[in-house]
């Protein structure tokens, strides 16, 4: 049925926004009137209601779930609605106390509705970002004593995907806003700090000023903040931190994303010589770090190894900085970083100049040039992949922005957009690379390669089809490399579309039969995969070619049938110029006349595809067989085959019809059975009459023969038993005939006697499995082919188009022709009357007899058992079978009918009352008239079959139980009729699949949404299929559903594991689409639990009913409301823990499964929301316009309704924290259930909740079990309790404040730092922190722990402490928690408790694992002595002392040092007096323990001083401080871990105390410089880690607001914009290091003349420390302590390598200065590094030094290409060229090496100078040389040693060029080769360079040597033959 559009309602109209106008493509638009609107409505009040009713579930969340169903549905809301709901479910998600399961349900549907900019903008919706920022701070950064759930922290991602997409809908002020707030925080002393404010950063800032969506303009021209005034700041904060690539990744998203966003906006003004918004240096910085993400090795070994010395990006140590970040990480934006990269390119391809040249294109060239070799296939490593993706999103994106700037709504200005020059050179640039990755080694490469192939072939298809077509033919035609076959179709598929478009490239069309004849042996049965990719190429490609002979239309034959695609190929010559030139007439007769091949072609195709069925395997198993290759080359071929069918004309047709019957009618094929029956679907759906006239009667007469011979005879009932080989004829012609019906439609009328007999007598007469279920499949694709709805056909033209006979005679023209989706028309199926009731006569003559045949048997069997078991279970089979395919084949046939009223015995949820059934769609079902007999008839078979398919499971779950196979069918049953209510879910699954794959193939990006309308056709059937699947869910249930549920569940608790699995699957799958299925079954799930056995009860049975409950709450949708219902989760947990009575291990084993899934599902339950005053008001808008008055009475019902449940939720929370208490001191209970008890009461433990007595009693009473377990969760329960009572008193017992957060801890108060003193210097402010903590001191500064406040930049207002006192004493205990508080009180100050405590806690953790140092006790501890503060330290006292005494007991010195630090760490509520007197004990104790330290307790003592430091103000562990710097170097001692130790445990301050306590460690550096030439190694590496740490924390931005910051960042002195950090060392520090420069070199004085091995050893010493000190400060984040040192110690460094005395010194100065080399520069240093590197090669004395320096340099100069400018480049080149004339030889080759490198990476005019240079030198005459008559002996002539010397300079320079191109012949190489051969007879060295030039270039061109041959003369290769040829070994 093909409906005229003009019918169509204008709602229809008006709602089918979307653009592939869903709903004008079905076949019932004209019914759809008003059906979204009234959907909307219902759901916008609905939605109001509840949540003006506070009713969030399972009311909001119900209509939430809705408006998703609506979405989904492609339905479109209007604006303003659509802002309104955002804005509601925005404000939803951060309301206090939510649960967030639901902030998960209302993030995503929001983000649903303000996914796409088209439907929102700015202008019309706006979100605050702080409540995001409040959530995600909440989550991710954790206090160190609150509670996390892993649950909770999933929710993250919904949450951080949400702010992607909200940042759009930011206020106006919110950039500065976010500057504000978040650059206060950064500071580089932990990188969790700095990757923390970085990610907040990124994800926040929004990228650009707020602009209306659809004029573009400027929302407010105030007060906004332009990206290009914090631009600076970024780079700067960028420049600080170096070896993290989750920060460049981070940073190359943000300014990707402000380039794309600003490509627009001309607001602000350009400066010369900028791009954009962004800096020259800016843009080059951004290109050195691409080089660096590439991750490319690069330099040569200096031992002259194959492997590169080095790499552009970070390694492994870049991976370690990441990893210290915790969970800073998970702020990283999703989007692969390349992407962001190219990205970045393609947006600032700005046209500039008169010549409209792009100075990015330059680059991006430069860039290219560099890399091109690292994508040769032989060059393959794990940078492949990064580089092809790069260059696919390259390609992608600019064809993005090529198609966005070619829409007439384009804001882009003309001036800035891409034009056709840059888009040719653009295209150019790629070309090489992707020509040569296309057959690289890997699918990832090739899949990428395909993708950037196919967006550049949209870009300009001339620069490349010729060019891919002229490597296509030949890999197509080779036999040898079949990887090239295959990647040469994937290219090719990939291309299709473009290839053969004839209005997009006109020349592609003559080469579509040449392609298709070579693609076509492809499809081989031997190369799965090879013949995947040619049916996917040969799909793609006739997708949009209507397959018909034009050359004997008559219409300018062109050559007719002589025309051969041999030929064709012969005839043409891909790369010349003129065969772009032909004219299009030309193109077209050419294209024309290819047709005629296209008959040859067809059959040819069709017999590759009865090869492959004769050569198909042997099918065992269907299930198995689901994921092999042979399954997917099947059902590709089936795919194909659809394709081609519809493809061809009618002669055509006939033809491949004849010959697919030839076929099948010849022979019969048992492994192919299924695959014959695909191909026979395929032809028979393109033309049903005629296919149905041939195969019908061929198959029915086969079939009936057969049966008469006994076929089928033999009785098989199991589903898995193999058919016998007599009954393959059968089954061949069964299969046909079944598949051939699928889509008759009403074709199938005029077969009508035939397929009644023809059903008759198979259902009669077979008895083998296979053929009563083949036989059942028959009567399920008639009926549904006679009452489905789908399109005829999906072919590449509409029906009017396919049948015009003047159109389909040029169809050469409309090759490669997409659809829009306005012009589709789709001719649809729709059932006839003559259908329906042919459809009601096969179900009246098959199912009702079937039906009443079963019933029978249930009655008779229900009185004994049969004689003959296999006999019954085959009938049963059999007439099951019937009616299962009958149901499924009729599922679309009508409706179910809502029931009346709901069932007795499940009475409904009061809660959802109000909820009624959600509408059910118009989705075209054949009866829908309730007074039509047929409506009547279907009906009373639906609920006849509801009715069989209950008393069948009862009576198979009473009687017969053990008959497996009838049991299955019928549960196979319950599931269709519950489940697949209209069509089954597998059905519409595949369908997706395969229209998802096939977009995939041709989806282009930016495209309008024209596609082939094949895939419009598919996309069409889907969404009706869609509408009649959403009417299947959420249905109301009726008694005889609840029969059904319930004997499901009976049989998921079986005997039988087979049965108990299909039930448990077919339960979980159909309950979801009832509402209030759970409420039904989960009772008795629980109830089994709970169950014990019974006397006279079969063990084994009540094993096996435990076994599958405990499956059954395995099942996600059956545990959820376990998680979520407060009617379940107290009567679910006290059974899962009573279940202890199951001593088998399996069921043990079960239930540790489900506990641990509910542990980690469990999420924070709210039991109050407390919903803001304003909230009402936005939930007031979302109302319809048609409602007149708000319904108050109903939500104050409602309401009423909401408080009672939440009432009667406390209650049961509160009576189950009583019975798990019960439970857990119950001496019977198991320890493994006391122990889940416990874990699940200390989730239930909550801060909003007063802290139980009980609860405190048993948490104290853990830490004391003998059981490890327990007392984990003892040490646990107790650390939350503590935080929850110190919380509640804080808050004054007010659960809101803990809610949502705000409780404000009494000793903390804000400061202004306006008010506090802003005029103090650095020094003064510095100084406060080296004066002791008193009142005075603490006046002229609060304490300050978190040392990242006021580093970077002062905030407006800081939150610091004060200590308690009069003026701010802490409050008392919060009254309700009291009693809880003293039974902790009792334990803690008892001596006994504490004795036993650290017993347990001293004791091993385990042999098998290293004791750790372990935090979770630290809390412990830091929780009690906060709450009690001193008073138990008394009675804990002896003790500590005890366990720091055994100083050689490892366990006793943790447990030692886990006290100290909780019990230091709890003195910041501590007042003043009390804290000295604990010093006063504590640090003589300290002192001590730290002189008996060992090398195995280290390591407890220094997380001792890291937790007791970290995050404190120094002034609050003074005494500490000076405990441990107070311990001085002692270079006498000959005890080296003793000295060790206390550099280390300085180390350790000094890394922790932040720079505030700069004035305390300052002091140190000039004590340790002292010590540098220290005798001991350990002493050694410990000094030179406390230098560099000490030097890191030097520099303090410190910057006394935002907008000085930023002003500074943005100023000239900022160095381009790309960062500020000092490059000068510190004037403070200069000194110590200028006086240890010279010590240094005085030192190598006396070390070189000393004679004795001793008078050295104070340079090496002080080298070590130094190489130690520099080798640590490259490894490390922060560059700020290291940039400065580098320069100073360069040329030093090389001479600690040249000291042959000491190895050790050698080699850790060569990894050092491989780390120089490798580090990150900003701009400024680059140039530096350039003059240093050039002194050294010209200026070093030692050719070993000159011989080093040259890798260094390749690997510098390779990774900084973009940071040098043009002269430094002309430096380095004139420097490395001078040394091709070295005396030393080892020094010219590298200097020939390094030249080639940099000659590759350098502008091309370099190859013509060098070339030049070097030729010049070849024509050097060597002087002849004679022998000395009498010796023998060669006589050295003058002057010949400088010839040989320059001649061979000459002979490097030139090979190096060589070498450069190691895998192309430019232009001038020829000759080069042969001024080298030329040289062979020349002296030793020579030759051998030129042998070795050869023998390389032979290697490498090897492979395509056929194709390079033709860039030399003849003479030419005459002068190289005996060069090139290999040496053989009989010459």
């Amino acid at each position: 049925m093909d409906m005229d559009k003009g019918d169509i309602p204008e709602s229809v109209v008006k709602d089918d926004q979307h653009t592939m106008k869903y709903y004008q493509a079905l076949p019932y638009a004209t019914l759809l009137d008003g059906e979204a609107d009234t959907w909307l409505n219902d759901i916008c009040t609905n939605l109001a209601m509840c949540v003006q009713a506070r009713d969030f579930a399972p009311g909001a969340i119900t209509w939430v779930k809705r408006l998703n169903s609506y979405i989904s549905m492609k339905h479109s809301i209007p604006r303003e609605t659509r802002a309104k709901l955002a804005e509601l479910l925005f404000s939803m998600t951060f309301i206090p106390g939510m649960d967030t399961a639901l902030m998960d349900n209302w993030a995503s549907t929001c983000i649903k509705l303000i996914r796409k900019p088209k439907h929102l903008g700015p202008e019309d919706l706006v979100l605050p970002w702080q409540p995001l920022y409040k959530a995600i701070d909440w989550y991710l950064f954790p206090n160190k004593r609150q509670k996390t759930l892993v649950a909770d922290s999933k929710h993250i991602g919904t949450l951080i995907r949400l702010l992607e997409y909200a940042q759009r809908f930011f206020p106006v002020s919110s950039s500065q806003e976010i500057l504000d707030e978040f650059l206060p925080q950064f500071s580089t002393s932990e990188i969790r700090d700095a990757l923390r404010v970085i990610g907040f950063l990124v994800l926040f800032l929004p990228a650009s000023v707020p602009r209306h969506s659809q004029t573009h303009a400027l929302l407010d021209e105030t007060n906004n903040l332009h990206p290009k005034e914090y631009l600076p700041t970024l780079f700067s904060i960028w420049s600080m931190i170096t070896n993290s690539p989750t920060c460049d990744g981070q940073f190359v998203d943000m300014v990707s994303r402000i380039a794309e966003k600003n490509i627009s906006d001309t607001t602000m003004a350009i400066q010369d010589g900028e791009i954009g918004l962004f800096t020259r240096q800016q843009v080059k910085y951004l290109f050195t770090v691409g080089m660096r993400m590439m991750n490319l090795p690069v330099g040569s070994q200096e031992n002259g190894g194959s492997r590169p010395g080095g790499s552009t990006g970070f390694g492994s140590s870049g991976q370690r900085t990441d990893l210290k970040a915790g969970n800073a990480l998970v702020l990283r934006r999703k989007p692969e970083r390349f992407r962001a990269f190219a990205k970045f390119i393609v947006y600032t391809m700005i046209p500039n100049g008169s010549k409209g040249e792009s100075y990015v294109m330059t680059l991006l060239s430069e860039m290219i040039q560099a890399t091109e070799l690292y994508y040769h296939p032989s060059n393959h490593g794990t940078w492949t992949y990064y580089l092809t993706t790069f260059i696919q999103h390259l390609a992608v994106e600019f064809l993005k922005r090529w198609r966005a700037e070619e829409e007439e709504d384009c804001p882009t200005p003309q001036e800035r957009r891409l034009t056709p020059e840059l888009r040719k050179k653009f295209v150019l640039i790629l070309r090489p690379l992707t020509y040569l990755s296309m057959f690289g080694k890997d699918h990832f490469v090739i899949g990428a390669t395909e993708s950037t192939m196919k967006a550049l072939a949209w870009l300009e298809p001339d620069l490349i089809f010729p060019g891919l077509l002229e490597r296509i033919y030949p890999s197509l035609e080779t036999l040898t490399e079949t990887h090239r076959t295959t990647s040469a179709l994937g290219i090719l598929a990939a291309v299709a579309i473009p290839l053969f478009s004839r209005d997009h490239y006109p020349a592609g069309g003559k080469h579509l039969m040449p392609l298709l004849h070579l693609a076509t042996p492809g499809v081989d049965m031997n190369d799965p995969l090879k013949a995947i990719t040619s049916l996917l190429f040969i799909t793609t490609a006739l997708s949009t070619v209507p397959i018909r002979d034009l050359t004997t239309s008559g219409s300018g034959g062109g050559g007719g049938g002589h025309y051969s695609s041999d030929y064709m190929y012969e005839g043409m010559d891909m790369d010349s110029s003129e065969e772009n030139q032909l004219p299009r007439e030309e193109e077209d007769r050419l294209c024309k006349a290819t047709t005629g091949e296209m008959e040859e072609w067809v059959a040819k195709f069709l017999r590759r595809v009865f090869t492959i069925f004769e050569n198909l395997p042997q099918i065992h198993q269907q299930k198995k067989q689901n994921g092999s290759t042979e399954t997917g080359l099947t059902s590709m071929l089936e795919y194909s085959c659809d394709t081609l069918f519809g493809q061809l004309s009618d002669d055509l047709y006939d033809m491949a019809l004849r010959m697919v019957m030839d076929f099948i009618s010849e022979q019969v094929l048992p492994n192919a059975i299924h695959a014959a029956g695909l191909l026979c679907n395929s032809i028979a759906s393109a033309n049903p009459a005629k296919a149905a006239k041939r195969l019908i009667p061929l198959c029915i007469n086969n079939i009936s023969s057969e049966l008469e011979h006994g076929a089928a005879s033999t009785m098989t009932n199991s589903e898995t038993s193999t058919p016998i080989q007599s009954d393959s004829t059968l089954h061949w012609y069964q299969c046909i005939l079944y598949h051939i019906v699928i889509k008759l439609g009403p074709d199938l009328l005029e077969y009508k006697k035939d397929i009644i007999h023809i059903l008759t007598e198979m259902i009669t007469k077979c008895k083998s499995r296979r053929g009563f279920v083949w036989s059942a499949e028959l009567l399920k694709n008639c009926l549904s082919t006679l009452l489905r709805m789908y399109p005829h056909d999906r072919r590449s033209l509409n029906p009017e188009d396919w049948n015009n006979e003047e159109i389909m005679n040029n169809s050469h023209m409309l090759w490669g022709k997409m659809v829009h989706p306005n012009d589709l028309h789709v001719d649809w199926h729709v059932p006839s009357q003559q259908e329906k009731e042919f459809a009601i006569e096969l179900l009246e003559t098959f199912l009702v007899p079937a039906m009443t045949h079963v019933r029978e048997k249930i009655e008779t069997g229900e009185k004994g058992q049969p004689a003959d078991a296999y006999a019954e279970t085959n009938d049963f089979c059999r007439h099951l079978s019937v009616i299962y395919r009958a149901l499924r084949g009729s599922s679309s046939m009508c409706l179910d009918e809502t029931p009346k009223e709901t069932p007795q015995n499940s009475p409904t949820d009061v809660e959802s009352s109000d909820i009624h059934e959600p509408p059910r769609l118009i989705a075209g079902y054949a009866f829908t008239d309730p007074a039509d007999p047929l409506y009547i008839k279907a009906q009373k078979m639906r609920q006849e079959i509801g009715e069989l398919i209950n008393d069948a499971l009862n009576f198979f779950l009473v009687k017969r139980e053990d008959d497996l196979e009838s049991l299955k069918l019928v549960i196979d049953m319950a599931r269709t009729f519950m489940d697949d209510a209209g069509i089954d879910r597998q059905h519409v699954s595949a369908l997706k699949g395969q229209y998802l794959y096939a977009k995939a193939v041709v989806k282009v990006p930016k495209a309008p949404k024209h596609y082939p309308r094949g895939l419009l056709v598919r996309r069409a059937e889907i969404h009706h299929l869609q509408r009649l699947r959403y009417n299947g869910q959420s249905r109301t249930r009726s008694p005889i559903h609840d029969k059904i549920l319930n004997n499901l569940l009976g049989l998921s608790l079986s005997s039988y594991a087979e049965i108990r699995k299909l039930s448990q699957h077919t339960l979980s799958a159909v309950a979801k689409n009832f509402s209030g299925s759970k409420t039904l079954i989960l009772p008795p799930i629980i109830e089994n639990l709970k169950s014990k056995l019974e006397s006279g009860e079969d063990k084994e049975q009540h094993a096996n009913r435990i076994k599958g409950s405990l499956y059954l709450l395995r099942h996600r949708s059956i545990l959820t409301p376990c998680l979520r219902n407060w009617k379940f989760i107290p009567s679910f947990i006290l059974s899962l823990c009573g279940a202890q009575h199951e001593d088998k291990p399996s069921i043990q084993e079960i239930i540790r499964k489900v506990f641990v899934d509910y542990v980690t599902q469990f999420h924070t339950r709210s039991f109050g929301v407390l919903v803001p005053e304003e909230f009402d008001a936005v939930a007031q808008t979302i109302y319809p316009s048609s409602i007149e008055q708000v319904p108050t009475t109903k939500i104050a019902t409602l309401k009423e309704k909401v408080e009672k449940r939440q009432k009667s939720h406390l209650e049961s929370y509160q009576q189950l924290i009583a019975s798990l208490l019960a439970f857990v001191n119950d001496p019977k209970v198991h320890w493994r259930y006391c122990s889940m008890a416990a874990n699940l009461l200390e989730l239930f433990v909550r801060p909003d909740m007063p802290q139980e007595a009980g609860v405190a009693t048993f948490a104290s009473a853990c830490m004391h079990s003998e059981l490890p377990p327990m007392r984990r969760i003892g040490v646990g329960m107790t650390t939350n309790m503590l935080y929850y009572i110190e919380q509640r008193t804080f808050a004054n017992g007010n659960s809101d404040i803990i809610i949502s957060h705000d409780v404000k801890n009494p000793l903390e108060k804000e400061f202004s730092v306006a008010e506090t003193n802003p005029n103090q210097s650095e020094e003064e402010y510095l100084h406060i922190y080296n004066e002791p903590l008193t009142e005075e001191n603490l006046q002229k500064w609060p304490l300050i722990d978190y040392e990242r406040v006021g580093w970077y930049v002062l905030p407006k207002v800081y939150k610091a402490c004060v200590l308690p006192s009069n003026t701010a004493p802490l409050p008392e205990i919060e009254q309700e928690s009291v009693k809880a508080y003293e039974e902790f009180h009792k334990s803690f100050t008892s001596k006994e408790y504490w004795e036993k405590l650290l017993k347990y806690m001293s004791q091993e953790v385990s042999r098998a694992q290293e004791d750790m140092f372990n935090h979770a006790n630290v809390c412990l501890y830091l929780s009690i002595f906060r709450m009690y503060q001193d008073e138990p330290i008394e009675t804990m006292k002896e003790n500590l002392v005890t366990l720091c005494q055994s100083s050689d007991q490892k366990a006793h010195q943790r447990a030692a040092a886990e006290l100290a630090a909780g019990l230091v760490n709890a003195t910041i509520h501590w007042p003043q007096e009390k804290t000295d007197a604990l010093w006063t004990w504590l640090i003589p104790l300290i002192e001590t323990t730290f002189s008996n330290i060992t090398p195995d307790t280290l390591i407890y003592w220094e997380s001792f001083v890291r937790v007791c430091s970290h995050r404190r103000d120094p002034r609050r562990i003074r005494p500490l401080v000076n405990l441990i710097l107070g311990a001085k170097v002692d270079p006498t001692s000959d005890a080296s871990f003793v000295e060790a130790r206390k550099l280390i445990l300085a180390h350790v301050l000094i890394n922790s105390l932040g720079w505030r306590a700069n004035p305390l460690i300052d002091p140190l550096l000039g004590e340790y410089m002292n010590h540098i030439d220290h005798p001991y190694k350990q002493v050694r590496e410990v000094l030179g880690d406390n230098i560099s740490s000490i030097l890191q924390r030097q520099w303090i931005p410190n910057h006394p607001d935002i907008k000085t910051l930023l002003q500074y960042n943005a100023s000239p002195e900022a160095n381009g914009g790309v960062g500020n950090v000092p490059i000068k060392m510190d004037p403070k520090i200069a000194p110590h290091v200028e006086q240890l420069l010279t010590k240094l070199d005085q030192w190598q004085v006396e070390a070189k003349s000393a004679t004795e091995v001793e008078g050295t050893k104070t340079y090496t010493n002080a080298s070590k420390t130094t190489l130690c000190w520099l080798r640590q400060s490259l490894g490390r984040y922060r560059v700020v302590g290291t940039l400065p040192y580098i320069i100073p110690f360069w040329s030093r460094l090389f001479a600690m390598q040249e000291f042959h005395d000491d190895q050790d010194l050698q080699q850790m100065a060569t990894r050092t200065l491989h780390m120089v080399a490798q580090y990150s520069y900003p701009p400024s240093v680059v140039v530096h590094m350039v003059n240093e590197f050039v002194d050294i090669l010209t200026h070093s004395e030692s050719w070993r030094i000159r011989t080093r320096a040259l890798p260094l340099l390749q690997i510098f100069f390779f990774k900084y290409l973009f940071s040098l400018e043009s002269d430094h480049v002309l430096q380095v080149m004139n420097s490395v060229s001078s040394m091709l004339l070295d005396t030393q030889i080892e020094v010219r080759q590298m200097a020939a090496i390094t030249l080639g490198g940099l000659v590759r990476c350098s502008q091309r005019e370099a190859i013509t100078t060098v070339k030049e240079q070097y030729s010049k030198l070849l024509e050097i005459k060597l002087p002849k040389r004679r022998r000395d008559r009498d010796t023998g002996k060669i006589i050295e002539v003058p002057g010949f040693a400088d010839a040989l010397l320059k001649k061979h300079a000459g002979v490097l320079g030139l090979s190096c060029l060589v070498n450069a191109f190691p895998y192309e012949v430019p232009k001038w190489m020829p000759n080069v080769l042969c001024q080298l051969a030329n040289c062979m007879s020349d002296p030793a060295e020579i030759q051998s360079t030129i042998r070795k030039t050869f023998s390389d270039f032979r290697r490498t061109h090897s492979d395509t040597w056929h194709e390079d041959m033709s860039k030399f003369t003849e003479d030419q290769l005459s002068i190289l033959s005996d060069m090139l040829i290999s040496p053989s070994y009989y010459a």
